[in-house]
């Protein structure tokens, strides 16, 4: 699937946002449609977040946001050559709640398969390209989402509600036609300490420099770092696991490529949409930043 040819259906449903676009065009010294060039945005922290938010979600209120996703996860051994293990295609479904002005409360979870690296069919088991064992490798379906709230000021997991704002680190520039955002993910101290995610996401800038767009049609890239898995059998090996991704942001699940659709209709239907009764939970008092 070309995920460029997804864009026209993309675009159906758009609604207004707030007329600041038409300074946040002017930031580009030259036409957005030009070619060469790769200049930083220049935003003052609010308006930086407003347009980080609509490339990443959108700035409609109470919206699903679904990524679609292929990866690659990579074992690297400490002091030895990084070994390709498994591919995986997937989806990050979440779902967001305007609490006050430029500050969301989010939901979601993350459904993924295996993938075989060199045919690309569904696998249950992949050789561990370390040890040399046949592992089994399950879908990974994350579905303890704690939550989180997002605002200028970062970013407040709710399994931590009292810890100050995470940064969160966004950056946005103009490169070739299109606007992107450049994202780091700062783990909470809870997290694993060898765990570090980066993204960016790509909007056509004609479509970013309209004032009426709310929500944008992205392609999304990134990479992380992570432990290793259980499922890997790695005991006390030293080392960690590495993984870069590509895809692109949808309307509905009915823009899901139809062989990963019926897979998921068929082991996890549930994640199909977004559970919004994580909405309805009482919020805990919040760190005062």
């Amino acid at each position: 699937m070309n995920r460029r040819d997804l864009l026209p259906s993309m675009m159906a449903g758009l609604a207004a946002v707030s007329p600041t676009l038409s300074a946040v065009a002017a930031t580009s010294g030259k036409p957005h449609g030009s070619t060469g060039i790769s200049e930083f945005m220049t935003l003052d922290p609010v308006e930086n977040f407003r347009q980080a938010m609509r490339l990443q979600r959108s700035l409609e209120d109470a919206d699903d946001i679904l990524h679609w996703y292929h990866f690659i996860m990579v074992a690297v051994p400490l002091n030895a050559t990084p070994k390709p293990v498994v591919r995986w295609e997937g989806i990050e479904f979440s779902r967001h709640q305007i609490m006050s002005e430029n500050r969301y409360r989010m939901h979601g979870h993350n459904l993924s398969f295996p993938r075989d690296l060199k045919t690309g069919k569904f696998v249950s088991e992949v050789q561990n390209p370390v040890t040399g064992k046949m592992v089994l490798v399950p879908p990974m379906a994350l579905t303890q989402d704690p939550g989180l709230i997002r605002s200028p000021a970062g970013v407040i997991s709710l399994d931590k509600p009292s810890a100050p704002p995470r940064p969160d680190y966004k950056l946005l520039r103009r490169e070739n036609g299109f606007v992107k955002v450049d994202g780091i993910r700062v783990p909470p101290d809870s997290w694993p300490a060898t765990f570090l995610e980066m993204g960016t996401e790509a909007a056509p800038a004609q479509i970013f420099d309209d004032p009426s767009v709310k929500w944008l049609p992205t392609e999304v890239s990134g990479a992380y770092v992570f432990p290793w898995p259980a499922w890997m059998q790695m005991g006390n090996t030293p080392g960690h696991m590495f993984a870069a991704w590509s895809g692109c942001k949808l309307r509905s699940i009915d823009e899901l490529p139809t062989e990963f659709r019926r897979r998921a209709e068929k082991d996890f239907p549930q994640l199909l949409s977004v559970d919004r009764r994580s909405f309805e939970r009482p919020l805990p008092d919040l760190h005062t930043g």
